[in-house]
């Protein structure tokens, strides 16, 4: 760990503080370079699958024959099972590491299902359990997590320096270990916007909650798809944004 030097109440002090660690990664695909972008040298592999995934370019892993990541030079080669095609428009995301996608569409989503209900009580300690989980967080406060559960349990959480890239993490991860992403709820720590509120459909999760707020774009498209979109939590507030027929509410003794 580095030493850096802290301005408090008068004067410096020098102590080790853990720092975020971030490098550029490039994707091989059957030997074309797909991507190349900034992110925390963890999961490597679950992150190039679920980016792969999420920008449809595979399926799922049975569509991978083999995959080698190399995290001394950061390039992950990935041998597909059929020949690649491969998308001709890049957009840079508004997220930290430069991240990076080849579509925004969301008008092809269907409606999630309505079935899927959370009360206020059950929000809290799900956003304390995802910051109790994100270790890198706690150390530096330099990076973003993101989290996949099931309204009780907290069922996978992964750290980036980019918040796209922690999504793609946990899709990756999912998808490697079969664990089914449609119904749950994303927990993240970093804001809602457009391209994420396109990952939380694409992962069929009707609820996603950040301890920020969204984007007016994210917000339309929740409206659209029928996503709640819960932001800003903190310890005992929050506000949702769209479809606030999900949560069940129930007045507290002395509350107004």
């Amino acid at each position: 760990m580095p030493y850096i030097y802290r301005y408090d109440n008068g004067r410096f002090t020098q102590f080790e503080k853990a720092v975020v660690r971030e490098q550029p990664l490039t994707i091989m695909a059957n030997g074309v370079e797909l991507a190349t972008f900034m992110c925390t040298p963890q999961k490597l592999d679950y992150l190039t699958i679920g980016f792969l995934a999420f920008e449809g370019i595979i399926q799922g892993p049975e569509a991978i024959r083999d995959l080698d990541v190399d995290p001394e030079n950061g390039v992950v080669e990935v041998e597909l099972t059929t020949e690649l095609v491969r998308p001709q428009k890049r957009i840079f995301t508004s997220g930290c590491g430069m991240g990076l996608t080849f579509t925004l569409r969301t008008s092809h989503y269907p409606p999630l299902r309505q079935d899927l209900t959370l009360t206020p009580q059950q929000i809290f300690p799900l956003m304390q359990r995802l910051f109790e989980g994100a270790t890198m967080y706690q150390a530096s406060r330099g990076i973003h997590a993101a989290a996949l559960s099931d309204g009780e349990q907290v069922l996978l959480l992964s750290e980036d320096v980019g918040r796209h890239n922690a999504l793609d993490k946990i899709l990756g991860e999912a998808l490697m270990k079969g664990i089914r992403t449609e119904g749950c709820i994303l927990l993240t720590t970093g804001r809602i916007s457009s391209e994420m509120l396109r990952k939380t459909a694409f992962m069929g999760a009707p609820i996603a909650i950040s301890r920020t707020s969204p984007t007016t774009l994210s917000i339309e498209a929740a409206k659209r798809l029928g996503i709640t979109m819960i932001g800003y939590v903190r310890r005992s507030s929050f506000n949702v944004y769209t479809h606030p027929e999900r949560l069940l509410y129930q007045a507290e003794d002395g509350a107004r």
